[in-house]
């Protein structure tokens, strides 16, 4: 009964295998990422294949030895979860780390004792279901309770918790989209999905109700958009404009909806997405208006690392992964970027070299890079004070660490 429910949300292998191979834009080394982390993870044919593939490498925390360089420093052994880690963020007092594992349970973690408080794990949910995203809700007068994150699951289910006190407090189904990344805006007054159906879904922060499902472009207008055709990834609110979402996802396409008309009313083409890699970097760090430049991690060989203009759609900059003058250049294959609060910092990690850097916005070069890790890194965060950075992957670890702003800046990389 359970393996024909799983067939039926999830689909053939057949089915998959089209859906992967209908992405024009699509490289074999995409079509590989798909099988190693999210989509094989994700669909039932494959699930368990994937579990065992990724589960091997288990056993190397703590026995292969990480290398940090920079202003990066170890905070504490890698902590060893259940499962894979699919996503990581602090909480926003940066007391926190909670983090999605492909068992579908939260880990929360303390970053005074690198210890794990708790473990929340929904009821009625498969475990071979992973948590995909997790975001903390901003607080705001209207709330009652603190500490209150809402949760992706590949089930279709978006769950909200109560993290000192191990609570469900709602759980909205999605029916048959997998969700692969929640979001909210800066107020928490709306948090927004996207996942398998192309959609863009839009939610009441407060009453917890649908406001928009957002999957069409502007169709025949002049200014012709047609919104995803394939899965998202990444979506971001617009920092300044409360009327603007942005998206991304394997289409290699960024999609700019606006809610009020509940469809793309822009889009530009170039960034392939594949996790939690597409964010806003703050003014302060280009120069610019709030919101006017995009940070972008792709999940290809070169020019990975990017920094595009959302009000022209247009390519601004690439950054490089590897020094030019680097006898051994490791390429990227980006799963997790995103910038940090102030947009001093832009934090990247991905597959095929294991690693993840801290860049400078300012040099564009990194200052601080964590290399020889044991397995790939799915998705990476950096504290809300810009202290600390802890990410995880496949290797089932948690690793963290300290920034040392007077530490060296000038190595190879």
């Amino acid at each position: 009964m359970a393996a024909a429910r799983i067939s039926r949300q999830f689909g053939s292998a057949s089915s998959l295998s089209g859906s992967i191979s209908s992405l024009a834009a699509s490289s074999a080394l995409s079509r590989d990422r798909s099988r190693d982390r999210l989509d094989a993870a994700r669909k039932g044919g494959g699930l368990v294949a994937a579990k065992k593939k990724m589960g091997s490498l288990g056993n190397l925390v703590g026995k292969r030895d990480s290398t940090a360089v920079g202003q990066l420093r170890p905070r504490a052994p890698a902590i060893k979860e259940s499962s894979e880690v699919y996503t990581v963020k602090f909480s926003l007092d940066d007391e926190y780390i909670a983090v999605g594992l492909g068992d579908a349970q939260i880990s929360i973690l303390s970053t005074r004792t690198n210890e794990r408080l708790h473990t929340l794990t929904p009821d009625n949910l498969s475990a071979d279901l992973p948590c995909t995203s997790i975001a903390f809700r901003p607080e705001a007068p209207s709330y009652k309770n603190k500490n209150v994150l809402a949760a992706a699951y590949a089930s279709g289910d978006i769950i909200h918790w109560h993290t000192t006190s191990n609570q469900e407090i709602s759980r909205i189904n999605e029916g048959e989209n997998q969700p692969y990344v929640v979001t909210y805006n800066i107020s928490g007054s709306q948090f927004a999905t996207g996942g398998s159906d192309c959609a863009v879904r839009l939610y009441d922060g407060e009453g917890m109700h649908p406001i928009a499902t957002m999957k069409n472009g502007t169709g025949g207008l002049a200014a012709e958009t047609a919104g995803h055709s394939n899965r998202i990834f990444a979506v971001k609110f617009h920092p300044t404009d409360p009327n603007c979402l942005i998206s991304a996802g394997w289409d290699n396409t960024v999609q700019i909806w606006d809610p009020r008309v509940a469809r793309s009313v822009r889009s530009f083409y170039g960034p392939h997405i594949c996790g939690d890699a597409l964010d806003f970097l703050p003014g302060t760090a280009t120069g610019g208006l709030n919101g006017s430049m995009l940070v972008c991690g792709s999940y290809r060989k070169n020019d990975a690392l990017q920094i595009w203009s959302f009000a022209e759609g247009a390519l601004v900059e690439t950054i490089p992964w590897t020094h030019a003058d680097n006898p051994d250049p490791q390429t990227s294959l980006l799963y997790s970027v995103g910038a940090s609060a102030s947009g001093k910092y832009i934090v990247a990690a991905g597959g095929s070299s294991a690693q993840c850097k801290v860049f400078s916005t300012t040099s564009k070069r990194p200052v601080g890079m964590v290399t020889n890790l044991p397995g790939t890194i799915y998705s990476a965060a950096m504290s809300h004070d810009e202290k600390m950075v802890a990410f995880g992957g496949s290797d089932l670890g948690v690793w963290s660490f300290e920034i040392d702003p007077i530490g060296l800046t000038d190595f190879m990389y």
